[in-house]
């Protein structure tokens, strides 16, 4: 039987013959089309090709069913197909197009013995894989080496269903599957070089699961679990111990992964390699040329970047390999990366290299294997100095505003040795954690501050060290790829194809798809529109506003920092002062400020324990005449520091039939004045002996755990659903409280559980202290609120 692409040969014998024609009636399969090349190969397949007889895609999902529907509500989604949009659905509706389950993990795909889903193709278009350069290298050897593999078998054995031939093959694959080399790149399959290593993938898959049970083990050593247990309580320690377990938890969890790309990428550039996505390109390639298609194209592009001209210019799905760099640098994080000012940085549109696999699936080899470079470095290169200059200017005219909306200043970026651009970045993070470690250590003032600053450097640090762990070594490499066998094709192509489907990178003018193109596009990625900022009286009526629907339930509310911007240690500073006379309210006052700091470090530790420990500074003192003196305290102390906006948040939850419950540590007859905003009132309460208060508390300090509980039980006692149920409080210690809700409201965050806010997607709100509050009582809103 004479293979297909000998087929196609035979019919080309004179005149060239155009895409559309040698497609007519052909099945296509493509896979990775969730991606962002597979969407765009698909999208140029229904332009260029509408004769075709199918254009089956591959798509991971629970059947078949399940498949096609990620294909209307995934892929077509995508503004890839904005200008074939009607012919798309035409095709749907003429079955067409289509999708059909399969996992590249499993074999056969997962799919039965004998199935016939991936029978009927002509031609398959292979662009699914892991491109992530932070994958575990076990991992992105199994999907994309095996991947490849148990896809072609899969084709393999659904051409013998139906007793064709075996479908010509278009592997996806690097230019960097070349390893790091220099100078000139030949278009070579990975393997066929005599200078590379010989790699046994299955020891090498072997070697990475065992380090995942190695690592576990490891994970658990007494050394590692202190240094797990040290961090989760600097960042959950006043939550409480079961949440700072969880967090140590995640911690050993997130270290392992860490291990496990770090092992990895040391073992890729110890063959060559700059890291597991390369090596996983260049051993597919050897893999499939062990057990060849009949007919093999392997399409290899540099770094894909946005769309040149199709479906639109500056058309991007998610952030590309260069994109992270460049907008750090436009952040203003990174002024030094590691390269030479000399050094070539290759870069293709993404409909370019879409392009360049539709010609190949089009125009296979007649028999055996090609390799087409889809680049831009030999023959239209762009030097590092000249992209950095070119991302400078475009982001020094038109700035990233930073979170206050205030451009963000940049200065020219620099490129040096990597060596030296780590060994800064491991200086600046030596002192960014010695300075955290200090906070623990030593009592500061606006320690929250300090800690906001330093957790913001060493971020910065952190994610420009990763940077250029990751990318170093590209924008270090010194080499061309050669695209001869790319030109070849194109030069196959018919005029009027060479038109539609140009992929010649030469004629790219870098600084205008640079300047006009690509990172204006980047820009609509990262900075969506701004909404207006609200002004006047007007900005504060959200606190009254914007609650969700539902059932009644119950709002619980931290009374300190929420519904009173004060502390218990003001109350008690007030309440010891307010009779002295002025050099003695002087002298006391000093003395207050003196232990302040270390109250402060204390309370960073552990809400609970700084709450026992400050609460002795009442022992012997008379009760009933602090009982007295506390009746002053709704005129003098809470109502000039009272939050309008709880107070308004508090009658929304009225309008809704909603529960109060204020919660506080406070001393309940210093606080009772605030009963009438809610319904309920749970305060803490001192022992008394003879008259005068022991400094000891009648119950639990009502922190961490303890306030999560007390919710529990007014929700269980009312019959609501704490899912139901929202929370507002402004501090770390907060957190078990905030999460045992169905709605988390943190005000005025400290910074621990601002951070804490931003993992779970928790919405902070901004409450001032209104001027003019002394001068009105809070109103009754437990009545007619």
């Amino acid at each position: 039987m004479v293979h297909h692409a000998e087929e196609w040969r035979l019919a080309v014998a004179a005149e060239p013959v155009t895409i559309s024609e040698r497609l007519a009636g052909r099945a296509v399969l493509v896979t990775g089309a969730s991606g962002f090349l597979g969407k765009a190969v698909v999208a140029i397949l229904l332009r260029e090709a509408p004769d075709l007889r199918e254009v089956r895609l591959v798509l991971r999902a629970g059947d078949d069913a399940a498949a096609q529907e990620r294909l209307r509500a995934e892929v077509l989604a995508s503004e890839a197909f904005d200008p074939v949009r009607d012919t798309a659905e035409a095709a749907i509706s003429d079955e067409r197009l289509s999708a059909v389950a399969g996992d590249l993990t499993a074999e056969r795909l997962g799919r039965g013995e004998g199935d016939d889903g991936l029978a009927g193709i002509d031609v398959a278009i292979h662009c699914a894989a892991s491109v992530s350069f932070e994958e575990p290298l076990d991992d992105i050897l199994d999907l994309n080496v095996l991947g490849a593999l148990r896809l072609t078998r899969a084709l393999r054995e659904g051409a013998e269903v139906r007793g064709g031939p075996e479908p010509a093959f278009v592997h996806v694959s690097t230019a960097y599957a070349a390893g790091n080399r220099t100078g000139l790149v030949l278009e070579r399959r990975s393997g066929e070089s005599p200078e590379e290593a010989e790699i046994d993938l299955h020891a090498e898959l072997e070697a990475a699961r065992a380090w995942r049970a190695g690592l576990e083990a490891e994970s658990r050593l007494p050394e590692h679990q202190a240094r797990f247990a040290r961090e989760a309580a600097q960042e959950l320690g006043p939550a409480g111990s079961l949440p700072a377990g969880r967090r140590a938890e995640e911690l050993r969890r997130d270290w392992i992964a860490a291990e496990l790309v770090e092992r990895g990428r040391r073992r890729c550039r110890t063959l060559g390699w700059a890291d597991g996505y390369s090596l996983s390109k260049a051993l597919a390639e050897r893999a499939l040329g062990a057990e060849p298609p009949p007919s093999l194209t392997v399409v290899r592009p540099s770094i894909i970047e946005s769309a040149l001209r199709d479906p639109h210019p500056g058309w991007i799905e998610g952030i590309k390999v260069v994109d992270p760099v460049i907008l750090a640098y436009a952040r203003g994080m990174v002024s030094r990366f590691p390269g030479a000012d000399s050094g070539v940085f290759d870069i293709v549109p993404v409909d370019l290299v879409a392009n360049a696999c539709v010609a190949a699936a089009a125009h296979p080899p007649a028999s055996g294997s090609r390799v087409v470079a889809v680049v831009s470095g030999r023959r239209n290169p762009i030097t590092l100095r000249e992209l950095g200059d070119t991302v400078g200017a475009h982001f020094g005219d038109r700035p990233l505003p930073d979170e206050d909306g205030t451009p963000i200043e940049i200065s020219r970026l620099r490129f040096d040795p990597a060596p030296r651009v780590l060994g800064a970045i491991d200086r600046g993070t030596w002192a960014a954690r010695a300075g955290r470690r200090l906070l623990d250590r030593i009592p500061l003032p606006r320690a929250d501050d300090a800690e906001r600053r330093l957790h913001v450097e060493r971020r910065r640090l952190e994610r420009l060290r990763r940077l250029a762990e990751i990318y170093g070594p590209y924008s270090e490499l010194d080499c061309v790829f050669d695209d001869r066998a790319a030109r070849e094709l194109l030069a196959e192509l018919a005029p009027s194809d060479r038109e539609h489907l140009d992929f010649d990178t030469a004629a790219i003018d870098w600084d205008d798809y640079l300047d006009r193109v690509h990172l204006p596009a980047l820009r609509r990625l990262v900075s969506p529109p701004r909404a207006p900022r609200a002004t006047g009286a007007g900005a504060q009526r959200p606190a009254g506003a914007g609650l969700p629907d539902g059932p009644p339930a119950i709002a619980f509310l931290d009374v300190e920092g929420v519904v009173v911007d004060t502390t218990i240690a003001h109350f008690y500073a007030w309440l010891r002062s307010r009779g002295m006379p002025g050099l003695d309210r002087l002298a006391f006052g000093a003395g207050l400020a003196a232990r302040a700091p270390g109250w402060a470090l204390a309370d960073r530790r552990s809400r609970a324990a700084f709450n026992r420990d400050f609460y002795k500074t009442y022992r012997g003192l008379p009760a009933a005449e602090l009982r007295a003196e506390a009746g002053a305290a709704l005129e003098e102390h809470i109502l000039p520091r009272l939050q309008q906006a709880a107070v308004r948040r508090i009658r929304a939850h009225r309008r809704r039939g909603d529960r109060i419950v204020l919660l506080t540590g406070a001393l309940d007859f210093l606080v009772e004045p605030l009963r009438a905003l809610g319904d309920e009132l749970i305060s803490a309460r001192l022992i008394e002996d003879g008259g005068v208060f022991t400094g000891e508390l009648a119950e639990p300090p009502l922190t961490a755990e303890g306030r999560a509980a007390e919710a529990a039980r007014v929700a269980a006692e009312h019959g609501i659903e704490l899912g139901d149920c929202h929370a507002y409080a402004d501090s770390i210690s907060d957190l078990p409280l905030l999460e045992a809700v169905g709605h988390a409201h943190p005000v005025n965050p400290d910074f621990r559980l601002e951070r804490e806010a931003r993992r779970r997607g928790w919405t902070p709100l901004r409450w001032d202290t209104e001027p003019g509050a002394r001068s009105r009582p809070p109103a009754p809103v437990a009545v007619g609120g």
